[in-house]
């Protein structure tokens, strides 16, 4: 397998055009708008991210919800009297806590992710003087000399024809002569949606190369504050569910998108 440009062949302007399918087949991906088209169909695709969004995601209620409380018991003393003035204004720190604190790990996770895509590409990269990205990155350093990953591409872009969905893998590699397609988070933990996420690169991988053979698929998880985790699915039959639960996905997103613009009629 040959060694693959960033998020695709050539960049024109902030978009990148992609040769699928023995160069039968054009995507192009908007980096600003993350958004996929099959040029020759003149078909916008809808995004692996994009279909996993219908998905609740009930953990990140209750997070923010325990921000909002956390940042009301700081602001807020016993036996204080405040007027509405002040009150409105600690109520609406509140209310944005959750945005400021997502954005500060954020901006780390951001870093960490572009480090770890740097070094996946070849490039010569420097270690970061952050201590806590210093930690992450020599665990995931350390992950990689122990197990003898050889990391074979990196940003990916894949289109499912059959099924009309697009995406871009964070890299693929070989543990023990074994590939897997692999993505890279730096969430606070692992969740099923990330791994419908994988089985979808997969299943669209699989479509365009057949006898590519993969062992399953792994998500890296590298923390903010130094955490460093490795999930790989290997089960067959528990790819396969994933697939198809992510399929039903698809369906139910696109369902959704072909009526967002409907309005029914207010006469009887």
């Amino acid at each position: 397998m040959e060694k693959i440009i960033k998020l695709g062949d050539k960049k024109m302007g902030h978009s990148f055009e992609n040769k699928l399918y023995e160069g039968k087949v054009t995507v192009m991906f908007d980096v600003y708008q993350h958004k996929y088209t099959w040029v020759e169909e003149e078909e916008d695709i809808t995004s692996v991210t994009t279909a996993l969004k219908i998905i609740s995601k009930p953990a990140l209620i209750s997070w923010a919800a325990n921000v909002a409380v956390d940042y009301m018991t700081e602001k807020i003393e016993p036996g204080m009297e405040y007027d509405e003035v002040e009150l409105a204004g600690i109520f609406k720190g509140a209310r944005q806590a959750h945005w400021q604190k997502k954005t500060d790990a954020g901006d780390v996770g951001t870093l960490l992710h572009k480090w770890i895509e740097s070094y996946i590409n070849g490039e010569q990269v420097s270690m970061p003087v952050n201590e806590q990205m210093k930690i992450s990155i020599k665990r995931f350093l350390k992950w990689k000399k122990d197990h003898k990953v050889k990391f074979l591409s990196a940003e990916q872009v894949v289109f499912s024809k059959k099924h009309r969905f697009s995406g871009t893998i964070d890299f693929i590699c070989s543990i023990n002569n074994k590939m897997y397609i692999g993505d890279l988070k730096t969430s606070k933990g692992i969740y099923p949606e990330m791994m419908m996420q994988t089985a979808a690169y997969r299943l669209a991988r699989q479509e365009e190369f057949p006898e590519e053979k993969y062992s399953g698929m792994l998500i890296l998880r590298i923390g903010s504050n130094g955490t460093f985790e490795v999930a790989i699915i290997k089960d067959k039959t528990i790819f396969k569910q994933l697939a198809v639960n992510f399929l039903h996905a698809l369906s139910l997103s696109n369902g959704l998108e072909s009526i967002k613009n409907y309005r029914p009629s207010r006469n009887p």
